[in-house]
């Protein structure tokens, strides 16, 4: 087992944050004017390590976590002023700085998405706050939540892509939000139903990408040709409508083109109408009798029907990330009714997520033979588990810490490590089917 150096722990914190980025940026955005006795460099470190104090992210246990560390009694009145617009707007460019940075696996994609160059999901999730951020960030629901922001999340799959995090209330729609370019070419987006537009779809087109996504409930497109030939007295599909056909058939795939009519942007006073060609996929579910039904631009020679749910499941992973967001970086503990103070905990909580995943890429490289047996969730346990000590890492002198680099250095190696050696990582799952390959190439 490879164990390499303690030091590369430190290393790579440092590496995610270094002290002359944020000095740097601290001038650049006026979070300081001048080193007082709040140093900003140990402050961002707090910020992003030390919310594991007590059982809630408050102000006040930030600020014993600053004394801990520093060995300085503050003034709570010195300590909060430096939640300030330029705080948030110097921990918006760090976190920025370090989504350009693999968070991920660096390697190709394998089995059914060995065709694309990386997955692309998109999401979004809402965070409570207090009443009195309502006019800031006006919620929807607001018969019992008044304020509410929503993090929309663009997520790589190999984690050394298109990755970005925007912020805005809870009442802005998800599809909108969704800035499509030539970034896109040859990757595969996923999203739910909140971003199913056919307009978005076809600019995915037109880029060079492509998309998977559920089909609307009440879409019935046409039915225009059949990507698979069925033996027998099969029954001709096309020129009929796509929720007719599925309520008559029962075979366990319908691989299908259609085309559908949408409206172009308003121009001149005047609607433009198009059409669009894309595929549909239904795959029956045995227990209830109905068909999951997706729609794509990817050709079947390129991802075949039967790897479309097993693809579409890797959405599954946005989630787990918002649930470790939630569960372990505490992003919904907003202990203020301030919306300075909000960006400030809410941009330091993704920069946890991003320190987080940067030690265990560091902890895979280490261990390339388990790397399948490192769970993202497991992980991030250990991670919060840990905090204080890493936090302690990376604002110390390396002479200082040498001893605790060493017993970190024992943990992160082995107790992230999953001892059930048969469980595999939905990515994993997804690359080692054995379904990848085309119907017909199969049978050839």
């Amino acid at each position: 087992m490879a164990r390499g150096r303690s030091s590369d722990v430190r290393r790579e914190l440092r590496k995610v944050i270094p002290e002359s980025a944020v000095n740097q940026l601290a001038r650049l955005t006026g979070a300081v004017q001048r080193q007082r006795r709040v140093r900003i460099y140990e402050l961002v470190w707090v910020l992003v390590l030390g919310f594991a104090i007590g059982r809630k992210r408050t102000l006040s246990a930030l600020r014993r976590s600053y004394e801990r560390e520093t060995g300085q009694t503050i003034e709570e009145s010195s300590f909060y002023k430096r939640f300030s617009p330029g705080l948030a707007s110097l921990l918006k460019k760090l976190l920025a700085r370090a989504f350009e940075e693999c968070l991920g696996v660096a390697r190709g994609l394998e089995g059914p998405l060995a065709a694309f160059r990386d997955v692309i999901l998109t999401d979004s999730t809402v965070i409570r706050l207090r009443d009195l951020l309502e006019k800031r960030f006006p919620a929807c629901r607001t018969n019992h939540t008044k304020a509410a922001l929503k993090a929309h999340t663009i997520m790589s799959v190999r984690g050394v892509g298109e990755q970005s995090i925007k912020v805005t209330a809870e009442r802005a729609r998800d599809g909108p939000v969704l800035r499509v370019g030539k970034w896109v070419r040859d990757h595969l987006l996923m999203f739910d139903l909140g971003y199913f537009r056919y307009q978005l779809f076809a600019c995915i087109g037109r880029n060079g990408g492509y998309f998977l996504t559920r089909l609307k409930g009440n879409a019935d497109p046409t039915i225009v040709a059949v990507n698979r030939v069925h033996r027998g007295r099969a029954i001709s599909l096309v020129g009929e409508r796509l929720r007719d056909v599925v309520a008559r058939m029962r075979r366990q795939v319908l691989d299908v083109e259609v085309e559908v009519r949408f409206p172009r942007r308003r121009y001149a006073g005047r609607v433009h109408r198009d059409t669009q060609r894309l595929r549909v996929v239904g795959l029956l579910n045995r227990g209830t009798g109905e068909y999951h039904l997706y729609v794509t631009n990817v050709p079947p020679e390129k991802l075949a029907a039967e790897d479309i749910g097993a693809v579409y499941s890797l959405r599954w992973q946005v989630e787990l990330l918002f649930k470790e967001l939630k569960s372990h970086y505490r992003i919904e503990d907003m202990p203020s009714s301030k919306r300075v103070v909000v960006e400030v905990l809410l941009y330091a909580a993704l920069l946890t997520m991003v320190v987080s995943r940067r030690l265990l890429a560091l902890v895979r490289r280490r261990l390339p033979a388990m790397a399948d047996r490192l769970p993202e969730q497991r992980w991030a346990a250990v991670f919060v588990s840990m905090a204080h000590d890493l936090l302690t890492v990376a604002t110390h002198p390396l002479r200082v810490v040498r001893l605790l680099l060493q017993r970190l250095d024992r943990v992160l190696l082995y107790k992230a490590v999953d001892p059930n050696a048969a469980r595999r990582g939905l990515l994993a799952s997804v690359e080692q089917r054995s379904h990848h390959l085309h119907p017909r190439a199969a049978a050839a």
